[in-house]
């Protein structure tokens, strides 16, 4: 036997795929292990390293096809339950992001577990996208004001109006926007609601005479929303959005 060949062998001998793996420690190396290695004793330790590897990666992430990866490489780990809740949150905002009724139906489809109250937004969501594609909402204006509406009191507060156009054919009884507090990078750091045609406000607290009646088709209605309290961070840029959260159409009369 030549030193070559001997050598070789020694090495051949001496080499530990597993310890390599988990020396490197990633999911890649652990995939690249057990695709060469689909049997033997090391196996399962290498297949729950993997999965916790995965699964922390998706909570770190909290995309979509992240928590895709876990689920679909381990259909029955022991975190099933808390990747499809996690999976049906990522899922709901990016159908929440698109805000069109093709992206809440696909979350819909595609989220059948997803916590009852999940579904129950997005299905309602699902005719909201329909009405969001013909109300146009204009940019939003911010200003300070007094609270009390006294033009001669000290600026107390901030108001916030955008002009609302209903380019669709069928009146809107009721209809309310998300009005979305963002710092100056444009995160989310508080929303509320507030309507543009209601029977009442909020908790049933009375509303301005001109939003009761049910917004008509091709009629311009300036929403407006004052507040005292903001949340801290939004100063440094007064960013806002607005989007329609809520809509029902009036009854069709005889």
């Amino acid at each position: 036997m030549t030193r070559s060949i001997a050598l070789f062998l020694l090495l051949g001998a001496c080499a530990d795929p597993y310890g390599d793996a988990k020396a490197v420690d990633t999911i890649e190396a652990w995939d690249k292990f057990l695709a060469a290695n689909p049997t033997g004793s090391d196996k399962m330790k290498a297949e729950s390293r993997l999965e916790q590897l995965l699964v922390e990666r998706a909570e770190a992430s909290k995309t979509v096809a992240d928590y895709d990866a876990v689920l679909k490489r381990f259909p029955d780990s022991r975190r099933k339950k808390d990747m499809l809740a996690g999976r049906a949150n990522a899922a709901f905002a990016v159908a929440e992001a698109a805000s069109t009724t093709e992206g809440w139906k696909l979350f819909l489809d595609e989220n059948p577990e997803a916590d009852g109250a999940l579904r129950k937004r997005a299905k309602a969501m699902v005719d909201v996208a329909a009405f969001s594609a013909t109300l146009a909402i204009g940019e939003p204006r911010v200003v300070e004001v007094n609270l009390a509406n006294d033009p001669a009191g000290a600026k107390d507060g901030w108001g916030i109006s955008a002009d609302v156009t209903n380019n669709g054919t069928v009146a809107l009884e009721y209809a309310s926007l998300e009005l979305v507090f963002r710092d100056s990078a444009g995160a989310k750091l508080k929303a509320t609601n507030y309507p543009i045609a209601a029977e009442t406000g909020p908790g049933g607290m009375p509303i301005e005479e001109a939003l009761t009646k049910p917004l008509a088709p091709g009629e311009t209605r300036t929403w407006t929303y004052s507040t005292g309290e903001v949340p801290e961070g939004w100063l440094d840029g007064r960013k806002v959005s607005l989007a329609l959260i809520a809509a029902r159409p009036a009854a069709a009369t005889p």
